[in-house]
């Protein structure tokens, strides 16, 4: 979501049980083509993305671990840095289910390959 369009940024997140919806700000650099909620739902994670991406950010090439806090903030921590993967391959990151891993594909070693981060 973008608010207004091009400016500020947030990721939303519903619970399905209640209805209650929430949107949480990030960072144009935080920014990610993709969002996942971890399995226990207490934290998600984005693939970041590039220059040509919706947030045109020059620094944003990261997947992302994002915490959840008070209000519509979340702690962001920088996991993998994407810089030299080419965004064309969307990076699809996925929670293992004890939510202890982020599986990802990328190529930044010139190759296109399966990779996992621990959390």
């Amino acid at each position: 979501m973008q608010k207004p369009r091009g400016e500020t940024f947030f990721v939303g997140k519903t619970n399905v049980y209640t209805g209650e919806e929430e949107d949480y700000e990030l960072q144009r650099d935080e920014w990610s083509v993709h969002f996942v909620t971890s399995w226990d739902q207490t934290f998600m994670a984005g693939d970041g993305g590039a220059e040509n991406s919706v947030a045109h950010s020059p620094n944003g090439h990261w997947i992302y671990r994002f915490d959840y806090y008070t209000g519509n903030k979340l702690k962001t921590e920088k996991l993998v840095n994407l810089k030299n993967h080419d965004y064309n391959l969307e990076p699809n990151i996925h929670f293992s289910p004890d939510d202890k891993w982020i599986i990802f594909r990328a190529n930044f070693e010139g190759y296109e390959n399966i990779y996992a981060v621990e959390l």
